[in-house]
């Protein structure tokens, strides 16, 4: 999946100029984390990075500037998680095409609910990037720009996870994909929220969304 955002607030091509702009959006990371969107502010944003309030301003004339930028970072930093679900998604298909199993062999479908699982777990152990995109997409409510950018971001993951489905020979691709993204959503929040992750609950109920999918 390519990143569908770009940068709003001011570039620089400096190193150091670059490296300021770094730590800026890492603080306002730090800070929606501790604080939730509305702690973020220039003065307690340079005071978080500790730079002076005219760097926060300088890059970040708008605070609503800042904050995209911080989604963008952020969308860079993690995108490899999805990637890395993209490469093996694409992966089980091929195994699924060599063995030319029936799409909706249980084999498969334990196949597919495992790794699914495997992401989810790996989504949740990283708790503070889970509050960041939960915390964005609460303030995409309120925010007209965020919305178009977290909307670009999540229309990026539908299109994956159709092209999957598309590729199983689905004729129900997109509908498939709306349904398989809720309850990764649902099961990653609710995993946070309760500050553990059940395996066996969150095996159970992938598995038995996958086989609903595909019977």
């Amino acid at each position: 999946m390519l990143l569908p955002l770009s940068y709003v607030g001011r570039t620089t091509h400096r190193v150091d100029g670059e490296a300021r702009r770094i730590a800026i959006l890492e603080a306002t990371l730090r800070l929606i984390v501790k604080e939730g969107i509305r702690g973020v502010r220039h003065r307690a944003v340079a005071s978080e990075a500790d730079v002076p309030l005219a760097s926060t301003t300088y890059y970040f004339k708008d605070i609503k500037d800042l904050i995209n930028d911080a989604l963008t970072y952020f969308a860079e930093k993690t995108l490899w998680m999805n990637n890395a679900l993209e490469e093996k998604s694409f992966q089980l298909l091929q195994a699924l095409a060599d063995s030319e199993q029936p799409i909706a062999s249980q084999a498969f479908a334990a196949n597919l609910a495992q790794f699914l699982c495997d992401h989810v777990e790996e989504q949740v152990s990283h708790r503070d990037d889970r509050v960041l995109e939960f915390a964005f997409h609460e303030e995409a409510l309120r925010n007209p720009e965020l919305a178009k950018a977290i909307r670009a971001l999540d229309d990026g993951f539908i299109a994956t996870i159709e092209n999957f489905f598309i590729q199983l020979g689905r004729n129900s691709a997109m509908s498939d994909a709306h349904q398989l993204l809720a309850v990764i959503r649902w099961v990653e929040y609710q995993s946070v929220v309760k500050g553990e992750f059940n395996r066996a609950k969150v095996d159970g109920i992938i598995g038995a969304t996958i086989q609903n999918i595909l019977k």
